[in-house]
């Protein structure tokens, strides 16, 4: 079993680290060592989750310090602070950041995927799918043949992509998010709570409703 540290305190932590815990009682998974953050807003002493403590190791320091090889997971959903966390780890070459495959899910051999992912419990990828670096599929989501998907892409619970959909670097697709087949969506747009997505989306926007409707920009 493989040590691992998660970086993040909040609820997308916790839920990571009960993810672990019900993949541990299948197979040799990921020992959690504990996690990292400046500011966590679960207090110093540590959490519990599923009866059980992890730690709080400290900010940032504790994984930049490490001279031996050390796991790291960025348990943070908003791509931004994601990518921002992303490039101040990457300062120092012991930190590795594996792919978290979790339980129930399903992915072709034929996926491609770059470092850093999160695949949550019942997620599924079809063939030739394409990920970048540190995507974060929450629970239950999907995508469909020939994918691809950016780095520091983020879909919510449930968000569902039909095939041959292109969706950009520093995307959020909020929960339960469809969209149809051979749609692209720009680099960092953001798709609110239950849109259903028929047409392109540029970069850089957020977009809402059934059909999905640009809002306003990003700036």
């Amino acid at each position: 079993m493989d040590d691992i540290v998660l970086a993040g305190s909040g609820g997308c932590m916790r839920e990571l680290a009960w993810q672990i815990q019900e993949w541990n009682r299948e197979r040799e998974g990921w020992n959690v060592l504990g996690y990292v953050d400046r500011e966590p807003p679960c207090g110093r002493d540590g959490v519990w989750v599923g009866g059980q403590r992890i730690p709080y190791l400290g900010d940032d320091e504790f994984l930049l310090r490490q001279e031996t090889q050390v796991n790291a997971v960025l348990c943070v959903g908003e791509p931004k602070l994601r990518k921002k966390i992303a490039s101040r780890l990457q300062e120092n070459p012991h930190i590795r950041f594996p792919n978290l495959i979790l339980g129930n899910t399903r992915i072709c051999e034929d996926v491609q995927m770059g470092m850093g992912c999160i695949v949550s419990m019942d997620a599924r990828i079809s063939t030739n799918v394409t990920l970048g670096d540190f995507v974060f599929l929450n629970l239950g989501s999907g995508i469909c043949h020939d994918g691809r998907i950016g780095d520091f892409v983020t879909l919510g619970p449930d968000v569902r992509l039909a095939g041959c959909v292109t969706v950009e670097d520093g995307v959020s697709l909020g929960l339960g998010t469809k969209i149809i087949q051979g749609i692209t969506v720009g680099r960092n747009a953001v798709t609110g709570a239950g849109s259903i997505v028929v047409r392109d989306l540029g970069a850089d926007c957020v977009a809402a409703g059934v059909p999905a409707r640009k809002m306003r920009e990003i700036g």
